[in-house]
């Protein structure tokens, strides 16, 4: 009778482990986006600053550095105390953007930055709700408290790609 207690109890045991590590990896993998996500944000935030034909999108790009420069530390603290891997590049689509753009000034810059802007903001703000859903613990938190940022983000970017129609 012990025998079976134990097996069912190590075999519990062992489905919550296995729930725990990929819970701790979904995490992982959502801290490694989000701060690939802040340095794209933050590079586009400083091209803006420089490419931009109104004050409008530069002030909207020093935005973006300030709040994502504040988001990416706090997902680099998290990933470390989580043992997870820092990023220090965007990723490859988030890059191949930032290169598409840098040749860009003035009212064609503020047009296809003002687009990009919007389109990226509604995927960062998916992925932030879900994880703010599914994720544990101190993740779920930052991803909830980032939301209505990424939200104030997205609505000055469509303000922004409005007026540019």
């Amino acid at each position: 009778m012990h025998g079976k207690i134990i097996g069912v109890t190590a075999a519990a045991l062992a489905g919550a482990l296995m729930a725990s590590a990929s819970w701790a990896a979904d995490d992982a993998t959502f801290l490694k986006e989000a701060i690939q996500g802040s340095i794209a944000e933050v590079k586009m935030g400083q091209l803006a600053q420089q490419n931009g034909g109104s004050e409008e999108v530069r002030a909207f790009g020093s935005t973006l550095v300030t709040d994502h420069s504040t988001s990416m530390d706090q997902a680099t603290a998290l990933a470390e105390s989580v043992e997870a891997p820092v990023p220090d590049q965007p990723a490859p689509d988030a890059q191949q953007h930032f290169e598409q753009l840098q040749g860009l000034t003035g009212e064609e810059f503020d047009k296809a930055f003002a687009e990009h802007m919007v389109m990226s903001h509604e995927k960062e703000i998916q992925k932030f709700e879900e994880q703010a859903q599914s994720g544990s613990g101190e993740v779920a938190e930052f991803a909830k408290a980032t939301v209505p940022i990424l939200e104030q983000h997205l609505n000055t970017a469509q303000g922004l790609a409005a007026k540019q129609k």
